[in-house]
């Protein structure tokens, strides 16, 4: 039997006791449904912090840099297949030299080497460079790359047939 104090019952185990006839309980708050606006703001402002974590670690704008420097790779070496398949039946490599679309690569159209004349992927136009004629020429084709990993600076993406290579080197520095 709970002891009485000052004409008051104390509640023990938190079962519900009467005090001037009155129910009550231990909290003696009723029961809320939903959160605070403070609860709510430090959700929010954790959220905040995290997405902005996540778009730093993301950088979308060196990604979307990286994806057209892929498209500008493969679209290079379709270009250097279809100009070997080109080497190989004519035994020399189309000319003139210049933009794609007024250069020899016209020819790689009319043979059946390539469908289209591939566009780099802001619009501009791949190089193609010629020396040499019949057998004994050489090409080139490159294009400029936005985010390079060889460093600061001007890079190409410049395919080679003489060297038969294809990688980043330096502007000015894709030469048949």
């Amino acid at each position: 039997m709970p002891k009485l104090v000052n004409g008051l019952q104390l509640i023990v185990h938190r079962i519900q006791k009467t005090v001037n006839h009155e129910p009550t309980t231990v909290n003696r708050r009723s029961w809320r449904h939903g959160f605070t606006l403070i609860e709510l703001l430090i959700v929010i402002a954790i959220m905040a912090v995290l997405a902005a974590t996540i778009m730093v670690a993301i950088n979308p704008v060196k990604r979307k840099s990286q994806a057209r420097d892929a498209a500008r790779k493969n679209d290079i070496g379709q270009i250097a297949n279809a100009l070997k398949a080109y080497y190989t039946t004519y035994d020399a490599y189309p000319s003139p030299a210049g933009p794609a679309s007024v250069s020899g690569l016209t020819a790689l159209r009319a043979s059946g080497d390539l469908k289209i004349i591939p566009l780099d992927p802001i619009g501009t136009e791949y190089q193609y460079l010629v020396s040499g004629s019949g057998i004994s020429s050489e090409a080139a084709v490159y294009g400029e790359i936005e985010d390079p990993t060889s460093g600061s600076g001007n890079w190409v993406w410049c395919w080679r047939s003489e060297s038969v290579s294809i990688g980043e080197v330096g502007s000015g520095n894709c030469q048949p």
